[in-house]
């Protein structure tokens, strides 16, 4: 190299060097040789060339991780062939390239045939589309039931990836009930019989998670008079149920929960305030009896106006930050148990499960949730 120290000439030893230590046939000594040339030419090598050593090294045995990690980091052209398949990749360097470099190597490292907890967490992640569904179709990959979470929490109406979760061969039991309020049809027919879920229990969540629809996908864009309007219409539907109501509540969605409260009370919003911040303490009480909300949500409901009661709403009718955090504990009483995997919609869910029992019906009202009706 010395004798001849033109940049194709370095480039073209590193070559013959990676193809002699690709074949596997160097001493120790000689592989810190070869890590040494290869580590002093890549720098300054051209892009063909480390395409070339790339593709040569991929499924090299013992290649040093300075390398790999090297030529994962580089441009798509040199990255893809390490990111696919280089087991030199330890799961902190995989970890590293997605989270630092674009989106194109993330999708790269989602097609490798065994993604770990670690990496597959880091995948979903991206929120991308394209790795999201590589990693649920990928039966090699685990996934922890947080990111199971994370993926639903974005990607629920996306059908291409719910039914490639739904097909996986295990999921968490939590996991599995959550994807019942998603599917439909043979989907939803299969995961109730792999999982031995309860019909009636299984029943019971989808309506919880047509509720958790309208209150995180459609209650949130609506302006004050469209609030109204569309409380109105639960109303008239009997679909305004306590749990409806508490469901809103522990959202902190109190541009719902106001109104539906006086819709329910008969009274003023203005008197709805006036009641939850009395602080002589009979006020939510009176206005739970006046609401006539179901009397095995009152605790919660008086939990839930304790914790508000000196809260300021943010613009457009929302809780402040840190309200979830504060609400959770209550869930957790209420459910009996701690469960930090559990995605806080699910948590409600729970609760809403435990106090009402799973058959339980809302003072008639329409099954205690949306039920079937479509909202015209």
């Amino acid at each position: 190299m010395s004798a001849d120290p033109t940049p194709a000439r370095r480039a073209a030893t590193m070559l013959a060097v990676a193809n002699v230590y690709q074949a596997g046939e160097l001493s120790a000594e000689e592989r810190e040789i070869a890590n040494a040339i290869i580590n002093a030419v890549l720098p300054d090598a051209e892009l063909e060339y480390r395409r070339r050593l790339a593709e040569t090294l991929k499924n090299t045995p013992g290649l040093e991780r300075s390398i790999a990690r090297r030529l994962a980091e580089d441009v798509m052209d040199v990255a893809r062939p390490i990111l696919a398949e280089s087991l030199a990749l330890t799961d902190e360097d995989l970890v590293a390239v997605i989270e630092h470099r674009g989106l194109d190597h993330a999708r790269v490292v989602a097609t490798r045939p065994q993604l770990s907890a670690a990496v597959s967490t880091a995948l979903i992640k991206t929120d991308d589309e394209t790795v999201v569904l590589r990693v649920a179709a990928n039966e090699n990959a685990a996934i922890p039931t947080p990111a199971y979470h994370r993926l639903l929490d974005r990607f629920a109406d996306n059908a291409n990836v719910t039914d490639a979760v739904a097909q996986r061969r295990a999921l968490p039991v939590a996991v599995a009930e959550r994807m019942t309020t998603i599917v439909t049809g043979r989907i939803l027919e299969r995961l109730i019989d792999k999982y031995n879920l309860e019909p009636a229990r299984v029943s019971a969540l989808i309506e919880h998670g047509r509720e958790n629809i309208l209150l995180t996908s459609f209650a949130p864009g609506q302006r004050a008079e469209e609030m109204r309007a569309l409380i109105d219409a639960l109303h008239e539907n009997g679909l305004l149920s306590s749990t409806l109501v508490l469901r809103a509540f522990c959202l902190g969605n109190f541009a719902f929960v106001l109104p539906a409260l006086a819709l329910r009370a008969g009274v003023q919003v203005s008197n709805v305030r006036a009641l939850l911040g009395d602080e002589g303490g009979r006020g939510p009480t009176q206005l739970f009896e006046r609401c006539k909300l179901d009397e095995a949500h009152r605790e919660l409901f008086l939990q839930l106006t304790l914790l508000g009661r000196h809260e300021r709403v943010r613009r457009f009718g929302f809780a402040p930050e840190g309200w979830r955090n504060n609400v959770r504990p209550v869930l957790d009483d209420v459910i009996g148990d701690a469960n930090p995997e559990q995605a806080f919609e699910q948590r409600i869910t729970e609760a809403l499960l435990k106090v009402s029992g799973r058959d339980h019906h809302d003072n008639g009202e329409a099954g205690g949730g949306i039920g079937r009706r479509a909202l015209g």
